[in-house]
């Protein structure tokens, strides 16, 4: 950046500006912006039209009516090439060889604008439909490594699309939460009941149900939260499981539901959000949609 200061009513000659932006400039977020959108608009120039996810959407009609989406004039095609929020990006890919290009593509394009990609941090997670070797892929000649499980924007994601670990995690952290204000809260016989469950409510119940808009739980995972709620409201009523208090019995002194109850309002809620959204919103867009190839593996059914 060049820059000119006024002295005396007068313009003198330009100065080159190299120090940047510091920490907490307003300036950041904005030229950051600006670098992504040109640096995503390059990359994908650069990728071929069969890369990517593709997905045909209809915003019009029923939700859960699937049929609206065989009427080939009214339904729109779309592809996703990446998932980007702040510095982290996503690269979905139905082909080992798309993949590879995508990740060549997007490397030349942030290094042309000055962006560097991590290679230690940059992970593939690898869904196998068969018994094949697991593949490699390339950086500039970097091998990047493989794994099962990933951590993206603080949820778990696993090969097998399956949610034990990362509700598994949200217990771990909510029950870390939870021992840290037993003492002076949960445990304190000089606070209210409804004092507690308002903490509770406000902590406790947000750090369990981050992320949950999404989640697509079975009933083991139901009865699982369920266990453990009633726990913490044992705990905060001091109440032992040899009173045989039965678990309507707690929620009802305790001021609160069940936890599925917790889970299916801000599932709805977050639903409501989504379908409010412009039609050029992708989140929209992918509650209206279906894959346009390709079709979901045969497994074990479990009821909701």
């Amino acid at each position: 950046m060049s820059s000119r200061v006024v002295q005396g009513g007068e313009l003198p000659k330009s100065f080159g500006v190299n120090t940047g932006v510091k920490q907490g400039c307003v300036l950041a977020p904005v030229i950051f912006n600006l670098v992504l959108v040109v640096a995503t608009l390059v990359f994908r120039h650069n990728i071929s039209a069969a890369d990517g996810v593709r997905i045909k959407y209809r915003l019009d009609g029923s939700l859960f009516n699937i049929r609206r989406l065989q009427a080939v004039t009214k339904v729109t095609n779309d592809t996703i090439f990446d998932l980007q929020y702040a510095d982290d990006a996503a690269l979905p890919n139905h082909t080992l060889d798309g993949l590879q290009r995508q990740l060549d593509a997007i490397y030349s394009a942030y290094f042309r604008a000055g962006l560097v990609v991590n290679c230690k941090k940059t992970e593939v997670l690898y869904l196998p439909l068969d018994s094949s070797l697991p593949p490699t892929f390339y950086i500039s000649g970097d091998q990047l490594g493989l794994t099962e499980q990933f951590t993206y924007l603080g949820s778990i994601i696993t090969s097998t699309c399956d949610l034990t670990a990362e509700i598994q995690h949200r217990v771990n952290l909510a029950s870390a939460f939870f021992g840290r204000l037993s003492k002076r809260v949960f445990t304190n016989r000089d606070l209210s009941t409804p004092t507690k469950m308002a903490v509770y409510n406000a902590i406790f119940v947000s750090t369990l149900f981050y992320a949950c808009e999404g989640w697509t739980p079975y009933c083991r995972h139901i009865r699982a939260l369920e266990a453990f709620h009633i726990r913490c409201l044992q705990t905060i009523l001091h109440v032992h499981w040899c009173d045989k208090i039965p678990h309507v019995e707690i929620r009802r002194r305790a001021g609160t539901t069940c936890l599925e109850t917790i889970l299916l309002r801000r599932q709805l809620r977050w639903l409501g959000h989504v379908i409010r959204m412009p039609g050029n919103r992708l989140p929209r867009r992918l509650l209206y949609s279906e894959l346009s190839c390709g079709r979901r593996s045969v497994g074990v059914k479990e009821a909701f």
